[in-house]
């Protein structure tokens, strides 16, 4: 199995009938993430995938091990968090199985099976909803906007 890391996708011919399960290591800067408020911090990520291959499917599994920054959900100062997303998905070309929500349909049209939308996906659903600097964060002032975590203000708002 062979992964083009600029487009995260795997030729479709690289992928042998039955289980395949193999593990790259993924240059972050390569993959065009574009996840609004989230950025790789890692130079380097691992990604382990696991296809299995029918005559007429592909079933994904694998994980994502990387470190993620987002922004304080009080503060918006950065906050790192190590990731291990578990991907999940089931590619089919064959029409009777389209009618299936939980089913994508492959395309042969560049011969390749584009996994970045549910790499993405996996990503997004891994980080925390209310993602904290730390759990005494202070938060912003709402009536100045100082980070109070780092100075006073005369507002004495309490979080």
């Amino acid at each position: 199995m062979r992964l083009i890391e600029e487009t995260l996708s795997v030729p479709i011919t690289s992928i042998p009938r039955g289980s395949t399960c193999e593990t790259f290591t993924v240059e972050m800067k390569n993959v065009p993430w574009n996840i609004q408020g989230i950025t790789f911090c890692s130079e380097e990520g691992e990604l382990e995938l696991d296809i299995i291959r029918s005559e007429y499917e592909l079933i994904l599994n694998g994980f994502l091990e990387a470190d993620f920054s987002v922004e304080c959900a009080k503060c918006l100062a950065p906050v790192v968090c190590s990731v291990n997303a578990e991907i999940k998905r089931m590619y089919s070309w064959n029409p009777e199985m389209l009618s299936d929500p939980e089913v994508e349909p492959v395309s042969h049209n560049d011969g390749t099976l584009c996994i970045l939308d549910p790499v993405r996906e996996a990503i997004i659903l891994s980080l925390p909803a209310m993602p904290l600097c730390n759990e005494n964060c202070k938060g912003l002032c709402p009536i100045c906007g100082v980070n109070r975590n780092l100075e006073e203000c005369e507002h004495g708002f309490e979080a």
